[in-house]
């Protein structure tokens, strides 16, 4: 009999029975423990998806619409052989040099400061896919945003003033020249849509003259995410005149604020999971109390007291783990029906998205499932002990 209770096979048989087997206010905080288990489950593995859905949707638009690497050329020397080198380097999917200006923007009484940016025409093409009106025939494109400030359409002539002059014997005169509307595309990001004009590199040239404020290259990659070990193999091949950064590096402020925020609001959801595990040991004082004459008799055909206090922490672990695997299939759920009816709506204008999609990853659902075994475990010690220091004798005189 006694070789029967050591077996592990038994206590947990036996421990299951216990909490299958509550009544009255003991059956009450069972459900309780179990419910506040699955809702701080979920709440925390909802929370997370929405934070990772955010970031990956927010990484996707940006790397969408804009270069995965920036090439800064500080001297203008070897650009040819620059864009040869970057024309072999692996894992590059295109590069397109691009040269940028600074200018003001004119329609009647309207002015607006704008970035040019000079590309060839044969590479402006290829932003075909973010036009929404007009197509490119040699004129200028213009972002949605800033359309729409000016009240410019298309096929509108427009003023365009360099801020880099010429002196005449009448002092110094800014550069005008009057540019045709070809285009209007709207990317979804700020400096894009509010404050870039395209144009050709020749007609940006010929009209600002050989002082450009940053002439490099813009780099797509065939996987985006491998942009840091690409930019390194950059740095090598082109040497010390260059200025290389990363998608990554430029938004790096944003994704680690993103980061931080998500990682203080798990540790404020996790209070729910320890609110929950205090009513596991609640609940497991109530089972020892009730459960002392069966305590006894298992003590009286040999049990050890180890043994004991196992029976009582396989309670306290069957709450914990039955919890946590219903808390992931209910936020497997609301996961789906947030993603499948886009319920977390946005502003567009605002986040670069109209809704926030639901994405689990996997460390996030790993640590939070772990967080609730370890607290289910840790709640279930002190009631353990206590079985297991129950005296024999005590309870054998109470009955």
């Amino acid at each position: 009999m006694a070789g029967e209770f050591m077996s592990l096979k038994t206590i947990i048989r036996i421990s299951i029975k216990y909490v299958l087997t509550s009544k009255g206010s003991t059956l009450l905080v069972s459900l309780i423990a179990l419910l506040g288990v699955i809702l701080s489950v979920c709440a925390i593995l909802l929370t997370m998806g929405v934070f990772a859905g955010f970031q990956h949707a927010l990484k996707e638009k940006i790397l969408s619409t804009s270069p995965h690497i920036v090439i800064s050329i500080t001297s203008d020397e070897n650009i040819k052989e620059y864009e040869e080198k970057l024309s072999l380097t692996e894992g590059i999917k295109r590069a397109y040099p691009v040269v940028l200006y600074q200018g003001i923007l004119s329609k009647d009484d309207s002015l607006q400061s704008v970035s040019v940016k000079g590309m060839r025409p044969s590479d402006m093409l290829q932003k075909k896919r973010f036009l929404v009106e007009g197509s490119f025939k040699g004129g200028l494109l213009i972002g949605k945003g800033l359309a729409d400030i000016m009240g410019i359409k298309v096929g509108q002539e427009i003023t365009l003033v360099s801020p880099v002059g010429r002196s005449t014997p009448f002092g110094f005169l800014p550069k005008v020249g009057h540019f045709r509307v070809d285009g209007i595309f709207q990317t979804g990001t700020f400096d894009q849509d509010y404050l870039t004009v395209l144009m050709s590199m020749s007609s940006a040239t010929e009209f600002f003259g050989s002082q450009w404020q940053l002439y490099g290259f813009e780099v797509y990659l065939q996987d985006p995410y491998k942009a840091q070990e690409i930019k390194k193999q950059i740095e090598k091949e082109l040497g010390t005149n260059v200025i290389v950064r990363s998608w990554i590096d430029l938004n790096k402020p944003l994704f680690n604020a993103l980061q931080l925020e998500k990682v203080g609001i798990f540790f404020v959801l996790l209070l729910m999971v320890i609110v929950a595990s205090f009513n596991i040991t609640s609940l497991l004082f109530m089972k020892v109390k009730e459960k002392t004459r069966d305590i006894a008799i298992f003590r009286t055909f040999g049990m050890k007291k180890k043994e004991v206090a196992m029976i009582f922490l396989f309670q306290g672990m069957t709450i914990g783990v039955f919890g946590s695997l219903c808390g992931l299939l209910l936020s497997l759920l609301g996961g789906y029906l947030i993603n499948e009816y886009k319920l977390v709506r946005v502003p567009a204008d605002v986040y670069l998205m109209d809704h926030v999609p639901v994405f689990f990853e996997v460390s996030d659902v790993f640590i939070t499932i772990m967080g609730a075994f370890f607290l289910s475990l840790i709640a279930s010690l002190l009631p353990a002990y206590r079985a297991s220091k129950t005296s024999i004798v005590e309870i054998l005189r109470n009955e």
